[in-house]
Order: C-alpha cells, then structure tokens, then sequence
C-alpha cells in the first residue's frame, strides 16, 4: 500500500465538497479544462461515490484526502497467465 499525493486541482475539487453530504460534479468544479478528467479520477479511485442520478458522496476515503491531500493506493496484482511448455 502506498500513500499517493492528490495534484492541486484534484485536492481543490474535494475540498470544496467536503462539508456537502451529496454535490453534484458542477459543485467540485475548479472551472478548468481538465475538470471532468479529474473528477473521474475521484470516483475511479473510491473518493467519491455515485449517489443517485447525478448526485454523489464523498466517501471516508474522500474525507481524509481532504484533510491531507493524499490517499492510500493499493495497486492491484496481475495473475500472470501459466504458460505452457511445447513438447515436440
């Protein structure tokens, strides 16, 4: 596990959520061209959850991003395919 620093522009978007209990995405908005990009990296990474047509959460996740500026990242293993030997 890996503690990851949020860029200034993701940390601004959930800073301006943080006391909301439900926001909308025009709500976290830092009015940059690359808004939509980074909001879909909140939710892709679990600080954010979808919370009804259009409306989402912060999650506990989200919370201390907030406060730090950082969050915990565990990355995935990959299963490496069992590769057969060719017998001739």
């Amino acid at each position: 596990m890996a503690q990851l620093y949020l860029s200034e522009n993701k940390w601004r978007m959930v800073r301006r959520v943080c006391r909301k209990k439900r926001f909308r995405y025009e709500d976290a908005r830092n009015m940059t061209r690359h808004d939509q990009v980074h909001f879909d990296f909140l939710v892709e990474n679990g600080l954010a959850v979808p919370a009804g047509d259009e409306w989402y959460e912060l999650t506990d996740k989200g919370k201390a991003a907030a406060d730090l500026g950082a969050y915990e990242f565990e990355p995935v293993r990959r299963v490496d395919p069992v590769r057969r030997s060719t017998v001739k």
